[in-house]
């Protein structure tokens, strides 16, 4: 094993320290003259009084000793509006038919009527609230009939044709 040798500490360092040392000495030198300026005389008692003996009442059930949490109502309350929206099937439906309309927002500022609108609109509601999430946004957004116009399919109702 090899040791290093110390390096030799140089003048300034010896005299931070020497500095450091002195003002330490100087504060506990301080604070002892105020703790024994304002101390003051304990006093004991004139006379002793006996404790009268009392009889406690004996619970069936343990003390608790510890403090009990408390907690602010709005915690106790349990799930609200806001949690169950969030949570479940309801919050697939809700998560498909958010993105989904603002895919179809964002998509109609930035290439306004465009074909492929409804079909990015109900891809991003099928990635963010899954299958339910995708079925809900066809469902509000007007069904099967919208995406067909991307492949061709006018309109869902058959045409009539007038001949002369």
């Amino acid at each position: 094993m090899v040791y290093l040798a110390k390096k030799k500490r140089t003048a300034a360092q010896n005299a931070a320290t020497k500095k450091l040392v002195a003002f330490n000495k100087r504060k506990a030198a301080t604070t002892k003259r105020k703790t024994t300026k304002n101390r003051t005389v304990k006093r004991g008692k004139s006379s002793t009084k006996s404790r009268k003996s009392t009889t406690t009442n004996k619970r069936s059930t343990p003390k608790r000793t510890m403090a009990k949490k408390r907690f602010p109502r709005a915690r106790k309350t349990g799930k609200g509006i806001a949690s169950s929206l969030k949570t479940g099937v309801i919050g697939e439906v809700v998560k498909g038919i958010g993105a989904g309309s603002l895919v179809s927002l964002v998509m109609s500022r930035v290439m306004p009527n465009s074909p492929i609108t409804p079909i990015a609109a109900t891809g991003a509601a099928f990635l963010t609230g899954g299958i339910v999430g995708g079925a809900a946004n066809l469902i509000v957004s007007g069904g099967l009939g919208q995406l067909g116009g991307m492949f061709g399919g006018g309109a869902s109702m058959p045409q009539e044709e007038f001949g002369v």
